[in-house]
């Protein structure tokens, strides 16, 4: 298994981890404390947001000095037993302190991305991101079933022990790969001479530390600037698409009847589905049938008209707006991710991950604490229409502003050395 495999199976493993409870937090919260308060089931996932938000720079910080993947491991394990030990959990209180410190240390498992991209060659980036999106959301698919169903059979302890499994899963990976030594190491290599990295696909060892290239030093102000714009995008755009996600379970079996929760969880993982099939169409197009395929502004619109259809109260128009709303949403984080390591530079990487992670959180936090008051003030229906609304506000800042569907990459420019392009397909096998 290669480290790149192993980072796959352990963002899968995050993800089932993650979403087990997502979609049916006001469910788990009524049977197993009797709490049926939609603004609290809003309060949580914000609060889970800020929990995460607030310790990914510190992890950033603290993967500098230890080796990332090293440090998943253990922040891992202890996340796993923070999350068995709110099994014992008799109180709401008792639960948030747990379950709070639990995803403080699930965050550092973010550290993943940036550390793939850091491994693999620039050229590999937007099938990296592309695979990696569908695996989270197949990982969801499976979480959101199995999460239905263990509520619905086996109670809220249950989709706890799960949630640890998958922590504990991702530890012993980790340990695996320190054992067999297949860890590449990218902190304390030596420095070497800057003008032997001529592009954003050189090998591990060299850009660890390697300064910028001249030709991508714009200055600090451009490029904070880029960052922050791309990080406002990405605000707006998370604010919207996760605003139906805390009560979608429950709006289904309040629009439809059905009372399945299974049923619920898979009608939920639906924009999973969409993105397997979107990655497959991906790979089958051609060059330009492909950069038609991401155009952003498109693909906002396609997500618009799904979050309109899914306000409608029917099995059909729900099922059909999941299904537009997914592959629209597979398409714009894939084209934002792509676009913000376009834009960062190698060794910023991480740093840059943590920025536009920080405000994307930020957009789902505040759609968390939205959505409980929308829901129990408004309707269901209305926090469909207002993150309509909001994908709409995204296209808007997107084109006053970046206008990412023409954006270049300015990490550095192309190589034209063959031994050196010889190097990097050596270096990308070991990978």
């Amino acid at each position: 298994m290669t480290i790149r495999l192993a980072i796959i199976i352990m963002s899968a493993l995050g993800m089932m981890s993650d979403t087990v409870l997502i979609g049916f937090y006001p469910q788990f919260f009524d049977m197993r404390y009797g709490n049926t308060d939609q603004v609290h089931t809003g309060m949580y996932v914000a609060a889970i947001s800020i929990a995460v938000m607030c310790t990914l720079p510190i992890w950033v910080r603290v993967a500098k000095r230890f080796e990332p993947m090293s440090l998943i491991g253990f922040t891992q394990c202890i996340a796993g037993l923070l999350c068995l030990s709110a099994i014992w959990a008799e109180t709401l209180t008792q639960y948030w302190v747990l379950t709070m410190l639990m995803f403080m240390f699930k965050s550092s498992y973010l550290l993943m991305f940036p550390y793939l991209m850091r491994i693999v060659n620039s050229d590999e980036h937007s099938r990296t991101i592309a695979l990696l999106s569908v695996v989270v959301h197949i990982s969801g698919i499976l979480a959101a079933a199995s999460g239905g169903y263990i509520l619905q059979h086996l109670g809220a302890s249950a989709a706890l022990v799960l949630m640890a499994a998958g922590d504990f899963g991702q530890m012993a990976i980790t340990l695996w790969l320190n054992r067999k030594g297949k860890i590449i190491k990218v902190n304390n290599q030596q420095p070497i001479n800057a003008q032997d990295i001529k592009d954003t696909a050189a090998i591990v060892a060299d850009d660890a530390t390697a300064p910028a290239p001249v030709a991508t030093r714009r200055g600090f102000s451009h490029l904070t600037k880029g960052i922050l714009t791309l990080s406002l995008i990405m605000f707006v755009f998370d604010f919207s698409a996760y605003l139906i996600r805390p009560f979608f379970s429950e709006y289904w079996i309040y629009a439809t009847a059905h009372k399945d929760q299974t049923l619920a969880g898979l009608i939920f993982a639906i924009p999973g589905l969409a993105a397997v099939v979107a990655l497959i169409v991906k790979h089958r197009l051609s060059a330009t049938a492909t950069q038609r395929n991401e155009n952003l502004s498109w693909n906002l619109l396609l997500s618009l008209v799904g979050l309109y259809l899914q306000s409608i109260p029917s099995d059909i128009a729900i099922v059909i707006g999941r299904c537009m709303y997914g592959w629209g949403l597979f398409q714009i984080a894939v084209k934002l991710e792509v676009s913000l390591f376009s834009i960062s530079r190698k060794e910023d990487y991480a740093h840059h991950f943590s920025i536009t992670n920080f405000f994307q959180n930020l957009g789902v936090l505040i759609s968390s604490w939205c959505a409980g008051y929308i829901v129990s003030l408004i309707s269901h229906q209305a926090v469909f229409l207002i993150a309509a609304a909001g994908i709409a506000l995204t296209w808007l800042a997107n084109k006053l502003t970046l206008d990412l569907d023409h954006i270049k990459p300015t990490g550095v420019p192309q190589d034209t050395d063959t031994d050196r392009s010889k190097e990097i397909e050596l270096e990308s096998r070991r990978v």
